[in-house]
């Protein structure tokens, strides 16, 4: 065996996303939103899953625009022309898939924005006046409440350089949390896990880096499953704390000292000597 086969390559880590932003056409006209940033870029480190509820459900491709309507916190799916309600039809498609996808071993997923199935946040909800951008997608909310440490993100706001940074940041280390549970955890091992983990909670979260410390000092008190239920929660929700969308600030220049006055001679006046008083007489 050669020195470069002497390690197995590592498997790559595996993350659900909208199927339409890796350029399938499966979007309601037909079109796709391939974004290559995902499809190139992260492409070459992670296994994506695709998934497109709306084509899953049976809608087809070219289809009826569908939106959210309603209550922004139980919105309704209906159809734009037809009024058809796909509300009950979308949900249980929905919790369906995300129990599919749990068994997947998923450690990130990244959901199309403004999607009324798969949109993460500020869904256009519409309904009494002008459409509010309060809602979130029925597929996307069925998948966050079934996996709820999963980092999730939308491709819009991966455009952002902090918010990418944080978002693989995440993934990584929800693929750490996962393999210290498949390793089997033990009193030792969490607090070992801590340890290799804590400047990384201090630079997201000082305060919940200190739960968790404390979480981890006083596990001998409590049972170990519900020490390590709190700690996992705690741990993906100190990394969930980002940091606010990068803006370009311009420089403030301060402005140039005036030029020094010159003399007819081109002489600075500030450099010729100041002309002597007279003496007063005795």
């Amino acid at each position: 065996m050669r020195r470069a086969d002497s390690h197995p390559a590592m498997a790559p880590l595996r993350l659900g996303i909208s199927a339409c932003l890796l350029g399938q056409a499966v979007r309601y006209d037909g079109g796709h939103k391939r974004d290559p940033f995902l499809a190139e870029t992260l492409g070459r480190f992670v296994e994506w899953v695709p998934v497109c509820p709306e084509v899953e459900l049976g809608l087809g491709v070219p289809r009826e625009p569908i939106r959210l309507e309603g209550d922004a916190a139980a919105p309704r799916l209906v159809a734009a022309k037809s009024r058809r309600d796909l509300t009950r039809a979308m949900t249980r498609l929905a919790r369906a898939r995300a129990a599919e996808l749990a068994r997947l071993d998923l450690v990130g997923y990244v959901f199309k924005k403004d999607s009324p199935s798969c949109g993460m946040e500020r869904v256009r909800v519409h309904g009494g006046g002008r459409p509010r951008r309060r809602g979130t997608g029925l597929f996307a909310r069925a998948l966050m409440e079934r996996l709820p440490l999963l980092p999730v993100e939308e491709e819009g706001r991966l455009g952002d350089a902090a918010l990418r940074a944080s978002f693989v940041e995440r993934v990584f280390a929800h693929a750490r949390w996962k393999g210290a549970l498949a390793a089997g955890m033990t009193r030792a091992r969490l607090a070992a896990f801590h340890a290799a983990h804590e400047r990384l909670l201090l630079a997201n979260h000082p305060a919940a880096c200190r739960r968790l410390g404390a979480l981890v000092a006083n596990a001998g008190k409590r049972p170990l499953r519900a020490v390590v239920a709190d700690y996992g929660a705690g741990f993906m929700e100190a990394l969930r704390t980002q940091a606010p969308p990068s803006t370009r600030r311009r420089a403030r220049r301060r402005p140039a000292p005036p030029a020094p006055r010159r003399s007819p001679t081109g002489r600075p006046a500030a450099s010729r000597p100041a002309p002597r008083r007279p003496r007063s007489s005795p």
